[in-house]
C-alpha cells in the first residue's frame, strides 16, 4: 500500500523533502512512501491503493488548493481515507445544519470556507479547516516549541507554525475533534497543537507543529540551538519524542508501522552464480565486460568496473567472508542512497555456490534444482548455441540492493554487454521501481526481480515489444498454477491490464493486486534490449494479500520463494521463444491470456473522451497489443454498427474497483 505525500506547486519545497524522508524512515519497508501531483490526484485512480494521503505546509501565500483536489480528498476521507496535516494553522467550525456527502454522489457538501482546504463531516456538521499561514517564503520555518501530550509528558525542541493557531472556539464538545496534545505554556493555558477529527468514515490528523522537521537536522537545530541554547544531547532527546508522536499519530490513523529503532537498510554484496550444470555462466559473463582474473585481488581492493550509475567493485570467491565481513552500514555511513558506492560483486565460477550463512534469505542450491525440475517439466532445451544457457540460469543475487531494475537499465555498460538471459534477484530493493515513476514497495516475503534479454529488431519488431508486458503476466499467472506453487488454488491468480497480477480472495471474491510488471526498453545497433522487472507478493502475511493466503486452512501445499521463481522462469521460456520465432505475434497466447485476464465482457466509463461513455471490453488488438473496447449501445443505438474504442497501454490508467479508464498524465 502507498502513503502519498502531496506535491503540488503550493505545497513548501522544504516541508515536502522532510516529510517524504521522514515518513520513509519511518514507514518503510511496511509502505511505499511517495509524492503524489496535483494533476494525479485530480484525474489518477490513487485512493484504492493508498492507506494515508499526507499534506505537507503549504506556502505562505497559498490561499486555497484547487477545487477538485479538494473534492477528491473529501471522498477519499469520507470513504475510510485517513490524511495527516502538517505545519498548518487550523480552524474547526460546526455547522448549523447537517451535511450531505460527496461519497454518496450528493454535491451539497458545505466544502466552502476561506480555508486552504477544508474536509467536513456530515454526521457531526464539522468543518476543519487548513487556514493560510502569515509570514515570508523565506522566513524562518518554525517557532520552538515544547508539548503537552495527553500522558501528561512533555516533548521539547520541536517547531510550530510562527503565530501559528488551532481555533477551536467554535465547538463546545471535544468528541469530535479530539485534541491529540497541547502547548506547555508558561501561563497554563490549554492550547491545542494537534488534533484528529472524524470526517465520514475515515479520518483526518492535523498538526500545527512541524513534525517533519528533525531537531537534529540544520533547518531545525539552528533555530534551537540560536533561540533556546539547545545541546545535542537535548536535541537528540527531541528527536526521539518527535519520532514517538509520529508513530503514535501514524498508528492511531490506522497505519501498521515496522519495529522501532530498525535503521534504514543498506545494500549488501552482490553473488554472481549460475545453475551447477552451467558452469561456463559466470566467466562468460566476466569474459564480455573485461574483468581481469579474479584471483589476482585481494579485501576490499578487487577490480573496479565503473558504469553509467553504478560503479561496482567484483572479487573472486575466495573473497566472499572478508567482503561480508564488512557490515553494510561501515560500509555505506550515508543515509542517502546516492552515497551507497561502490557495490560490491562476489563471483562464484564454474559450478560452486556461496555457503547458506552468506544467503540466509534465498536458498540458491534449492533454486536451481527446483528449476532444473520445472524445466523438464515444460519442456526446456538442455542445450543452446554458442555455449548459451536457459532464462533463470544465470542470476546475479543480493540480499538487499537498491532496485534490481536500476542495476541492470540504468547501467549502460551491463545493459548493452551482459549475455543474455541474465537475471538480477534480491530478497529486499529500497528504491524498486514500478509502472509510471511509482516506487514498487519490497515487504519481506516478496520475489522481486529483474530479467535482462535482448532479440535482433530483425526477430521482434519494435511495435510488438508492447507483448512482452502481457507475455510475463501470462507466464506468472501459469506459474501459480503449477503444482510446485499453489495447484489448483492457483486459478485464483488473474490478469489486469496492462501489467498487474490480482488474485480473488479465498470467501469474499474480493479483488486485491499482488503483483505487477516494468517493461524498460533500449534500442541499438540492430537490437532490442529489455529489461523486465517483476515484483510478486509470495509469502506475505496480511494485511499484504500474497499467494499463501490463497491456501485453504492444513493444505499441504505452500509455495516457496525458490520454486515459485523457478516455475515462472520454467514457464516464461517456452513462452519466449515462441514468441520471438513468431516475429513478435501474440496469437499463440491470445485465447489464454483473455482467459486469464479479469476483463472479458467487463463494463467501464471511459473518460478520455468527452463526455464520458460507458463501453464494453472485447479483447486486446492483435497488431500494437491495444486495449479493445466498443460503446455500449444505448437505446438510440439501434442495429447500428458501431466503431472499436482502442487504448494504449502506456497512455491509460485502469481503475478497476470503479471501472474507470482515465487518462495517465
Amino acid at each position: 500500500m502507498n502513503v502519498l505525500v502531496y506535491s503540488g506547486t503550493s505545497t513548501s519545497p522544504s516541508s515536502l523533502s522532510h516529510t517524504l524522508t521522514t515518513l520513509r524512515a519511518v514507514l518503510v519497508p511496511n509502505y511505499a512512501v511517495q509524492p503524489v501531483a496535483l494533476q494525479s490526484l485530480v484525474a489518477h485512480p490513487w485512493a484504492a491503493t493508498c492507506s494515508l494521503l499526507v499534506i505537507p505546509a503549504f506556502t505562505p501565500s497559498t490561499s486555497s488548493m484547487p477545487s477538485n483536489a479538494t473534492e477528491e480528498i473529501q471522498k477519499y476521507a469520507e470513504r475510510g481515507g485517513k490524511v495527516l496535516v502538517l505545519g498548518a494553522n487550523a480552524r474547526v467550525r460546526r455547522a448549523r445544519a447537517k451535511l450531505s456527502s460527496l461519497a454518496m454522489g450528493l454535491d451539497s457538501m458545505a466544502l466552502s470556507d476561506d480555508g486552504v482546504l477544508t474536509l467536513s463531516d456530515g454526521e457531526s456538521r464539522l468543518n476543519v479547516s487548513v487556514m493560510q499561514t502569515i509570514g515570508a517564503a523565506d522566513g524562518p520555518a518554525g517557532e520552538p516549541t515544547t508539548l503537552k501530550l495527553s500522558d501528561g509528558t512533555t516533548v521539547e525542541g520541536l517547531l510550530r507554525v510562527p503565530d501559528g493557531t488551532v481555533d477551536l472556539s467554535d465547538v463546545s464538545d471535544q468528541e469530535n475533534p479530539t485534541i491529540i496534545a497541547h502547548y506547555d505554556l508558561e501561563d497554563g493555558s490549554q492550547t491545542a497543537a494537534g488534533i484528529k477529527a472524524r470526517i465520514g468514515q475515515g479520518a483526518v490528523a492535523l498538526w500545527n507543529v512541524h513534525l517533519e522537521y528533525s531537531p537534529k537536522e540544520e533547518i531545525a537545530a539552528s533555530i534551537l540551538m540560536k533561540h533556546t541554547g539547545f545541546t545535542q544531547e537535548r536535541l537528540a532527546k527531541a528527536e526521539e519524542g518527535r519520532i514517538r508522536i509520529l508513530r503514535e499519530t501514524l498508528t492511531d490513523l490506522g497505519l501498521t508501522l515496522p519495529a522501532q529503532g530498525s535503521s534504514v537498510a543498506r545494500p549488501t554484496p552482490l553473488l554472481l552464480t549460475a545453475a551447477p550444470g552451467r558452469p561456463g555462466v559466470v566467466r562468460r559473463v566476466l569474459k564480455e565486460l573485461e574483468v581481469p582474473e579474479l584471483s589476482a585481488f585481494t579485501g576490499e581492493e578487487g577490480f573496479e568496473l565503473r558504469d553509467s550509475n553504478d560503479t561496482f567493485v567484483l572479487h573472486s570467491s575466495a573473497a566472499a567472508q572478508r567482503v561480508f565481513g564488512v557490515k553494510p552500514e561501515e560500509r555505506y555511513p550515508s543515509q542517502d542512497p546516492a552515497a551507497w558506492s561502490p557495490k560490491h560483486i562476489i563471483a562464484f565460477e564454474g559450478s560452486e555456490l556461496p555457503s547458506r550463512d552468506l544467503v540466509p534469505r534465498f536458498d540458491l542450491q534449492t533454486y536451481y534444482a527446483a528449476l532444473q525440475e520445472a524445466r523438464k517439466e515444460q519442456g526446456c532445451s538442455d542445450s543452446y548455441a554458442n555455449d548459451g544457457w536457459g532464462i533463470g540460469e544465470g542470476l546475479l543475487y543480493g540480499e538487499v540492493v537498491t532496485s534490481t531494475q536500476t542495476l541492470l537499465d540504468k547501467n549502460m555498460r551491463l545493459l548493452s554487454t551482459l549475455p543474455t538471459p541474465f537475471l538480477a534477484l534480491t530478497s529486499s530493493q529500497l528504491t524498486g521501481r514500478g509502472r509510471g515513476g511509482n516506487i514498487w514497495l519490497s515487504p519481506p516475503g516478496c520475489l522481486m526481480f529483474s530479467l535482462l534479454l535482448r532479440a535482433p529488431l530483425s526477430v521482434l519488431p519494435g511495435h510488438k515489444v508492447v507483448f512482452v508486458q502481457y507475455l510475463v503476466a501470462l507466464a506468472v499467472a501459469e506459474a501459480c498454477r503449477d503444482r510446485a506453487v499453489l495447484g489448483e488454488e492457483g486459478a485464483r491468480v488473474r490478469i489486469k491490464w496492462p501489467n498487474d497480477i490480482y488474485v480473488e480472495m479465498p470467501g469474499t471474491g474480493e479483488k486485491k493486486k499482488i503483483g505487477g510488471i516494468l517493461v524498460n526498453t533500449s534500442f541499438g545497433t540492430g537490437n532490442v534490449e529489455l529489461v523486465i522487472g517483476c515484483g510478486l507478493n509470495v509469502l506475505n502475511p496480511p494485511p499484504i494479500p500474497s499467494l499463501v493466503q490463497l491456501l485453504q486452512p492444513g493444505s499441504e501445499q505452500h509455495p516457496t520463494m525458490e520454486r515459485t521463481l523457478a516455475a515462472i522462469m520454467a514457464h516464461f521460456e517456452p513462452m519466449w521463444q515462441t514468441f520471438v520465432a513468431a516475429r513478435g505475434s501474440f496469437e499463440p497466447f491470445m485465447d489464454l491470456y483473455l482467459d486469464r485476464w479479469l476483463h472479458s465482457d467487463q463494463l467501464v466509463t471511459l473518460t478520455t473522451v468527452t463526455p464520458p461513455r460507458k463501453v464494453r471490453i472485447v479483447g486486446i488488438t492483435p497488431d500494437h497489443g491495444l486495449l479493445r473496447t466498443i460503446p455500449e449501445r444505448d437505446g438510440w443505438a439501434g442495429g447500428q454498427n458501431m466503431d472499436y474504442i482502442d487504448l494504449q497501454p502506456d497512455g491509460n490508467s485502469f481503475d478497476l474497483m470503479a471501472g474507470l479508464i482515465k487518462t495517465k498524465t
